[in-house]
């Protein structure tokens, strides 16, 4: 048998010394890296945010996920369907609570005070 003290003899299933893999050492070290795990919010998000080609009227658009499904519940729900209502008004509900300095903000404004009418009024 070899003793530690022959020389070690490089051949066919004996790579030498200096080629072996470490201790600790990946056979395939261009692998694919584990990705870090992604917040459910942020897979959500890019969900609803990715673009699909929809043909509507005879006519190709390119709209967001979130905009598909939120037209199909309404179309669902002005059908008669109580599950697809309930599920718009969550949505609808569900966007009035959020921070509204991301979207548009309208305010009513009035320059003239209203008073009241004079003449055929009942008070």
């Amino acid at each position: 048998m070899n003793s530690p003290s022959e020389k070690y003899a490089v051949g066919y299933g004996r790579p030498p010394e200096h080629s072996k893999w470490k201790k600790g050492q990946c056979g395939n070290p261009k692998r694919i890296r584990k990705r870090s795990i992604k917040p459910v919010a942020t897979m959500v998000d890019e969900f609803f945010a990715r673009e699909i080609n929809v043909i509507e009227n005879g006519i190709s658009q390119r709209r967001s996920a979130f905009e598909i499904i939120f037209m199909q519940l309404c179309k669902k729900a002005t059908a008669g369907n109580t599950r697809a209502l309930r599920v718009v008004k969550m949505y609808m509900d569900f966007a009035a609570s959020r921070d509204s300095s991301d979207g548009i903000r309208l305010e009513i404004v009035d320059d003239k005070p209203r008073s009241k009418q004079q003449g055929g009024e009942n008070g």
